[in-house]
C-alpha cells in the first residue's frame, strides 16, 4: 500500500512539473496576473458627414429626375404646338383655290424654317435677354449669353432672367418659345394666302419673328413695360395670336384682295372646303 502511495505522489509531482513548465498549470495552482485595463479610448467614426453626403446625393438624384421629367414634358407640349403648322396648312389649302394649294403648303413648310433662323439669330435675345422695358439687350445673337440653366430663382446666373423660373435646360426653353414664334408667322400665312409673292412672304416672316414679335413678346414675357405694370398672358392669346393677327391684318390692308377673286354667290364646293 505504501509503495502505491509513493508511486502516485511521484507521478503527481512529475505531472505538476511538466504542466508548470509548459504553462498549463491550473489556475488553482498559480496566481493569474491581472489583465491591464484598456486606458486608450477607441476612436469611433462620426456618422454625420457620411449621412450628409448620402442625403446630398439622394437630393441631387431627385433634382436630376425632376429636370428630366420637366424637360420631356416641355418638349412634348412644344411638339404639339409645332404640329399646329400642319393644321394651318390643311385649313388654308382647303379654303383657297386648288391652283394655289401647292404654293400655300410650301409656305407653311418654309415659314417654320425661316422663323427658326430668325428667332435663333436675333429674336430670342431681343425677347428674353436682360435689357430695358422696350427690348432685351444682352445675349442678343444666337443664344450666346451667359446661362446656367436649369438653375432657377436666386441660383440662376445669366442674362435671361425673365425666364429663369423654369427648371429646364436653355435649349428646351428656346425650342418651346420657337414654336410659338413660328405660330405667329403661320397666322400671317393664312391671312395673306393667294395675295403675296413667295419671296416677299419669306422676308416678311423673317422680320416678324426676328424683330416685331420678340419686341412685343419682351413687353409681356420678357419683363418689359407691360409686365412691370402687372400684365399677364398665360397661354399667348396676346403675345402670340393677337400679334400674329394684327400683322396679318396689316398685310391684308397693304396687299388688298387676291388677284382674280370675287365675292362668292354660292357655297364653296367640298373640294375647296375640305382637304
Amino acid at each position: 500500500m505504501l509503495c502505491k502511495i509513493k508511486r502516485c505522489l511521484w507521478r503527481g509531482s512529475l505531472f505538476a512539473l511538466l504542466t508548470w513548465g509548459a504553462g498549463l498549470t491550473p489556475a488553482v495552482l498559480r496566481a493569474e496576473e491581472p489583465t491591464p485595463a484598456v486606458t486608450e479610448a477607441v476612436a469611433v467614426a462620426d456618422p454625420a458627414p457620411a449621412m450628409e453626403s448620402r442625403l446630398a446625393a439622394i437630393e441631387q438624384g431627385l433634382t436630376d429626375r425632376k429636370v428630366v421629367s420637366d424637360t420631356l414634358w416641355v418638349l412634348l407640349t412644344a411638339f404639339l404646338v409645332f404640329w399646329m403648322n400642319a393644321g394651318f396648312a390643311l385649313v388654308e389649302s382647303g379654303m383657297c383655290r386648288a391652283k394655289n394649294a401647292v404654293n400655300i403648303l410650301s409656305k407653311n413648310f418654309i415659314v417654320f424654317a425661316v422663323s427658326s433662323l430668325a428667332f435663333y439669330v436675333l429674336g430670342w435675345g431681343v425677347m428674353f435677354g436682360d435689357g430695358n422695358g422696350f427690348m432685351g439687350l444682352k445675349g442678343l445673337f444666337m443664344i450666346s449669353g451667359a446661362d446656367n440653366s436649369p438653375a432657377t430663382g436666386s441660383a440662376y446666373s445669366g442674362v435671361y432672367n425673365a425666364i429663369n423660373w423654369t427648371g429646364v435646360p436653355l435649349s428646351a426653353k428656346f425650342f418651346f418659345q420657337l414654336v410659338f414664334a413660328g405660330t405667329a408667322a403661320t397666322i400671317v400665312s393664312g391671312c395673306v394666302a393667294e395675295r403675296i409673292k413667295y419671296v416677299s412672304f419669306i422676308v416678311f416672316s423673317a422680320l416678324l419673328v426676328g424683330i416685331a414679335y420678340p419686341i412685343t413678346g419682351h413687353w409681356i414675357w420678357g419683363g418689359g413695360w407691360l409686365a412691370q405694370k402687372g400684365f399677364w398672358d398665360f397661354a399667348g392669346s396676346t403675345a402670340v395670336h393677337t400679334v400674329g393677327g394684327v400683322a396679318g391684318l396689316a398685310g391684308i390692308l397693304i396687299l388688298g384682295p387676291a388677284s382674280g377673286s370675287s365675292v362668292p354667290t354660292e357655297p364653296p364646293t367640298p373640294s375647296r372646303a375640305i382637304t
